[in-house]
């Protein structure tokens, strides 16, 4: 097997680059324009319903909120070294043992 020198060795950046420029793409940044029929009817999914609550392993942080605002919470309280984290529907923690 012969070796080569790193001297001798093409960085793929320039296989890549022909590549890009060979192809068209759409600019994903580019603003769009959103039709108001494209968008799903309110409340479509579960995660945006206020149904959602974060506990941990002493109790029940927070409830009524909605999945996505359950998320940030859990972030910010993970920064705060809060143990046993856990995001659950209000149903389930409502079960919860005090």
């Amino acid at each position: 097997m012969e070796r080569m020198k790193i001297q001798e060795m093409r960085s793929g950046n320039l296989h890549l680059n022909k590549k890009m420029e060979s192809e068209v793409r759409d600019n994903v940044f580019e603003m769009r324009r959103i039709d108001e029929t494209d968008l799903p009817p309110a409340n479509a999914s579960d995660l945006d319903e206020p149904r959602w609550s974060v506990v941990s392993f002493d109790q029940r942080e927070a409830s009524g909120l909605t999945y996505h605002q359950a998320v940030e919470l859990i972030t910010e309280l993970d920064s705060h070294s809060v143990a046993g984290l856990c995001l659950v529907t209000d149903e389930a923690a409502s079960r919860m043992r005090p």
